[in-house]
């Protein structure tokens, strides 16, 4: 039983002989009660408080659960990383987890290369270098 639930009846005062012993528990069951009166009031604007907020986590929950649970969408996005050779890794991340990994390597251009010797012909030898080329439709997937 809680204390609020007690009526004024149910209090547990000692009754005395002497008149001043009967002032002072008489001002002493005033003062108790109108703590427990006060007690009880704060006590209900607590429930109807709770109440409220559990109507809202209610609604809110309805709200949430009728636009997620109709469509189930799942939060997929791409992500780009440029990786130190040149490449380009493209990840599929879906609700956390990688779905797919594509990898672009870099174009390749022929490069004349001065420091090695000459082909047999009498001609600059050339060699494979990855030069940077913006590749617009690359970019935008």
């Amino acid at each position: 039983m809680k204390i609020w639930e007690l009526g004024s009846t149910q209090l547990p005062l000692t009754t005395t002989k002497s008149s001043s012993e009967k002032t002072t528990d008489s001002e002493y069951a005033k003062i108790l009660a109108e703590t427990i009166a006060a007690a009880r009031t704060e006590s209900e604007q607590i429930d109807e408080a709770q109440a409220q907020l559990d109507e809202i986590a209610r609604l809110q929950a309805e709200l949430t659960s009728g636009s997620a649970g109709s469509s189930q969408s799942k939060e997929v996005s791409i992500i780009k990383r440029f990786k130190p050779d040149g490449s380009i890794l493209f990840l599929t991340v879906e609700d956390g987890k990688i779905v797919q990994s594509f990898r672009k390597k870099p174009h390749m251009t022929v490069v004349a290369d001065p420091s090695a010797p000459l082909t047999p012909s009498g001609q600059m030898a050339v060699k494979l270098e990855a030069r940077p080329q913006l590749d617009l439709a690359g970019l935008l997937m």
